[in-house]
């Protein structure tokens, strides 16, 4: 699954080497590379991450799920709170146990273009290099 979102095995495991760091301050081989590093917090954890950023904010969602917890307590939020567009990778890559998450949260993705679209334009996340 990581293989073909990421497109080599050598990037993969830097993901997840970058990922592996529990003691103390992080050197900079281990800083998060977004979005690509969202995914491996998003799947370890299972939870929706949410990066909200200048230029471009985005919602992963975990591709795919080995509890019992369901769509609604993936993620709990306030009424109204709007969410980024899940990632442009998300809906081709996520297995068929989470697809349900984007329609639990398509309003909340509609409200967010709504009131973002100006200022957060759409188009693929940004990626930074280290």
């Amino acid at each position: 699954m990581y293989l073909s979102l990421f497109g080599s095995a050598e990037r993969v495991y830097e993901l997840i080497h970058r990922t592996q760091w529990e003691d103390g301050h992080a050197p900079l081989e281990h800083w998060l590379d977004t979005p690509d590093s969202l995914y491996f917090i998003a799947n370890a954890f299972n939870l929706c991450v949410v990066l909200i950023a200048r230029l471009r904010s985005t919602t992963v969602l975990p591709l795919y799920s080995y509890s019992d917890r369901t769509v609604d307590t993936l993620l709990q939020m306030r009424d109204r709170c709007s969410l980024p567009p899940l990632h442009v990778q998300w809906e081709y890559q996520c297995s068929d146990r989470v697809t349900g998450c984007a329609r639990a949260y398509s309003n909340r993705i509609a409200d967010w273009n709504t009131r973002y679209a100006r200022a957060y334009p759409p188009g693929d996340p940004i990626h930074v290099n280290l």
